[in-house]
């Protein structure tokens, strides 16, 4: 069997036993409805490339789509007597416009500028506020984040304790066989 192959095997091993028991404080908490916040971290995570230098700017721009999100939520409710397209689609064109503005094109190079992890804060927000789970306890704000920082460890913990085990089985050249150019 290949280096690779073994690494791979150990990874989704560790990772299936990991991820399974952290995610039971969700449940014992009573929000086992939202475990799959935490899997969305780990998506957003290797979606982009798996850069642990770029968990600054995903930690510091998910909350900032919340509030994007609060705030349109918040504008919506102002104009709620107006025909139901102008709050509803109008009004989230000119948010999605703004965003996009502000940390797409003026903020790009900083760390306001992770488009991808704002946007997952704008879109968890939308969807948790407008569909909560039957049986499900409420929901702020807090709670959505706290569920991105729980997934964030949860990721940081599936990468470095998966290479971990990887390099007691299979020695620390494990990388090089599955990164590098002996695939």
């Amino acid at each position: 069997m290949s280096i690779k192959r073994k690494a791979l095997l150990i990874q989704g091993a560790f990772g299936a036993v990991i991820l399974t028991l952290l995610m039971q404080p969700m449940g014992a908490l009573g929000f086992g409805n939202y475990n799959w916040t935490l899997f969305i971290v780990l998506l957003l995570f290797f979606a982009m490339g798996a850069d642990f230098k770029k968990i600054p700017s995903m930690i510091v721009c998910y909350p900032i789509g919340i509030l994007w999100a609060m705030a349109n939520g918040m504008l919506i409710g102002v104009m709620k007597g107006l025909p139901g397209w102008i709050p509803n689609i109008a009004l989230t064109m000119i948010t999605i416009f703004c965003i996009l503005t502000v940390h797409e094109n003026l903020l790009r190079d900083t760390i306001f500028g992770n488009i991808p992890a704002l946007f997952l804060g704008l879109a968890e927000t939308f969807f948790i506020f407008s569909i909560q789970p039957a049986n499900a306890p409420a929901i702020t704000p807090f709670h959505l984040y706290g569920f991105f920082l729980y997934g964030m460890i949860m990721t940081v913990v599936l990468v470095l304790g998966g290479g971990a085990l990887c390099n007691i089985i299979i020695g620390k050249d494990w990388p090089k066989y599955v990164f590098g150019e002996h695939q």
